[in-house]
């Protein structure tokens, strides 16, 4: 994970704020296509937008973006060539639109905290001098090339001197593991047209020479707090020779202060799982407005040699008495040592297991499974207990860790579709929206 500077603004970000009242430039916009995997979501419903707010462009001619250094190559709509600019650790490209505002994105070289990096963005609007922001609000998730893209709208006004009326800046990230992709707008309307070019762009964005490996397994989960659009969560599954599994998952989010502004918080889990399906290692990280909060990787160390429970019994998805090796930092606090789990880490898959082949048939009322999270505790596993819960359905859990009980709906083959859970910033939902096998 990264922490982002304000040095990294897109120049669009970081100039003189934009007004409405700008002369209006092109036609009616086109929706994008074949760039969006699955469907996505939005907040809720809002008004048309009227006067500057309403312009859009139609489609503009193609043009190819090669990085000179070979780092990516891309298409991308504009209304002249795009120029880049490189910096350390990213390329700026500077996109014509024949308006007074040129989109501006940084493709990145090392992963992102989405979340994080968009606030760095909207908070530098924030600070402009004259500058009031009346809303700053998530508007869509998106699937694009295997990779969650997240949406942020900030509305303000200025009054600074020769530049006074309302702005509006567009912002969009995707959360790509090889080409991290941000941009902004800062010009009122375009809004669909910054959604056709960006996730275009984003789309045709690839590395030159061979493709990653595709992943085994996709999902996307939308979360909403409150029943508003507040992020995403993204996991996907990569075989690794000799027979290991990792899955890379990753939650962004956009929670909602007292003072009505927003904050991010960015989590990435990374496992390897080995050919029997036990936990090898994981990887936490999460970051809070784009500062590193907490890192730790642990290991196994030792598994016992006895036997596994007989297949008939939830305790056969894990190693009894295995022990593991943690290591990191919690703030400026070291993290470090061992501890033995007396059932043996459950994965994801563990718990999927278990709730498809014994709870959802009604072979047993409950499952107890020891599981590893970092943000409860560090240097010990966690005892998670899932239940049905028939009086709300037939598929309906309760999922409880300590004094914390989660309300949640599985599928037919065990997956979490929905999940429900409070938090101090209110009630969080996440709904299982994607899925690629």
């Amino acid at each position: 994970m990264r922490r982002f500077v304000l040095l990294l603004c897109l120049a669009t970000a970081c100039a003189t704020p934009s007004r409405a009242s700008r002369p209006e430039a092109g036609g009616t916009g086109a929706q994008a296509g074949s760039a969006v995997q699955g469907a996505p979501t939005t907040g809720p419903r809002e008004p048309e937008p009227t006067g500057p707010f309403a312009r859009e462009l139609p489609p503009l001619p193609k043009h190819r973006v090669d990085s000179p250094e070979r780092i990516f190559t891309a298409e991308v709509e504009a209304s002249s060539a795009p120029t880049l600019a490189r910096n350390e650790g990213s390329t700026r490209i500077d996109i014509p639109l024949g308006t007074e505002a040129a989109l501006g994105c940084f493709v990145y070289e090392r992963p992102l905290d989405a979340a994080g990096a968009l606030l760095a963005v909207a908070k530098a609007v924030r600070e402009g001098p004259g500058v009031t922001v009346r809303r700053m609000e998530p508007t869509e998730v998106a699937v694009v090339s295997g990779a969650p893209v997240l949406f942020l709208r900030v509305d303000y006004e200025s009054t600074a001197p020769g530049d006074t009326g309302a702005g509006q800046m567009k912002l969009m990230v995707s959360a790509s593991p090889e080409l991290p992709l941000l941009c902004a707008h800062d010009e009122p309307g375009y809004a669909k047209t910054f959604r056709r070019i960006t996730l275009d762009l984003a789309r045709t964005l690839q590395v030159p020479g061979r493709p990653r490996p595709p992943a085994r397994s996709e999902e996307l989960h939308v979360l909403k707090l409150d029943g508003r659009l507040s992020g995403f969560d993204w996991r996907a599954s990569r075989s690794e020779a000799p027979g290991f599994t990792r899955t890379e998952s990753t939650t962004s989010l956009m929670l909602r202060n007292a003072d009505g502004m927003l904050r991010a918080e960015d989590v990435t889990t990374t496992t390897l799982t080995d050919e029997r399906g036990h936990l090898a290692e994981l990887r936490y990280a999460r970051a809070e407005d784009g500062t590193l909060a907490m890192q730790v990787t642990l290991r196994r160390e030792k598994e016992p040699a006895t036997a596994n429970a007989p297949s008939t019994s939830p305790e056969a998805l894990t190693v009894p008495g295995t022990s593991y090796r943690y290591e990191g930092r919690q703030g400026p606090r070291a993290l470090k040592g061992t501890f033995t789990s007396k059932r043996g880490l459950a994965t994801d898959e563990d718990i999927r297991l278990a709730v498809s082949r014994w709870l959802l048939p009604g072979g047993r009322p409950e499952v107890v499974l020891d599981v590893y999270r970092p943000s409860d505790d560090a240097t010990a596993p966690v005892e998670l207990t899932l239940r049905r819960d028939a009086s709300a359905g037939a598929r309906a859990l309760t999922l409880s860790t300590g004094a914390r009980t989660a309300k949640a709906r599985a599928n037919a083959q065990g997956q979490i579709e929905w999940l429900e859970v409070s938090r101090p910033e209110g009630t969080l939902t996440s709904e299982r929206l994607q899925s690629a096998p």
